[in-house]
């Protein structure tokens, strides 16, 4: 269980009834990590979505061999959005710091979900502005760049 002020933080959930939050966070587990640990890579499964409770994240995706960071996650942030969609990671995430999240397990956050179809809705408007945001962000950096992904 996690302090329901995580939950209520999040942007995500933020349109959720009080008692839809306390139960998300009854379901939410901390992690920790050090600077330089690997969270997830890109094509692992994705079990957790999380919320970034301290510290910093880099969201990273393959240009030929390497890793480049592509969106840098803060506290109060979701990421591993892959759970609720497709169930596998499209990127990988790496500790730029010390940091601690909060790990919501993607089938039990679906149950808990299911039970307000509007809020569950407005959910996966949030997780879907989130996606198509960070892709613009991407696009506009490789644009300005001019590097692109090859």
């Amino acid at each position: 269980m996690i302090p329901v002020e995580i939950v209520r933080e999040c942007k995500i959930f933020k349109m959720f009834p009080e008692s839809l939050m306390d139960e998300i966070a009854s379901i939410g587990f901390e992690i920790a990590y050090k600077k330089n640990d690997i969270l997830f890579n890109i094509d692992e499964p994705a079990h957790n979505l999380c919320i970034l409770m301290k510290g910093r994240i880099d969201i990273m995706a393959t240009k030929r061999t390497q890793l480049i960071p592509i969106h840098t996650v803060y506290p109060g942030e979701a990421f591993g959005l892959s759970s609720m969609i497709t169930g596998l990671f499209v990127a990988a995430a790496k500790a730029v710091e010390d940091s601690l999240v909060c790990g919501l397990p993607a089938e039990k956050l679906h149950k808990v979900i299911e039970k307000d179809y509007k809020a569950g809705f407005l959910f996966m408007k949030q997780i879907s502005l989130l996606v198509s945001t960070r892709l613009v962000k991407i696009c506009h950096q490789l644009d300005v760049t001019g590097q692109g992904y090859i």
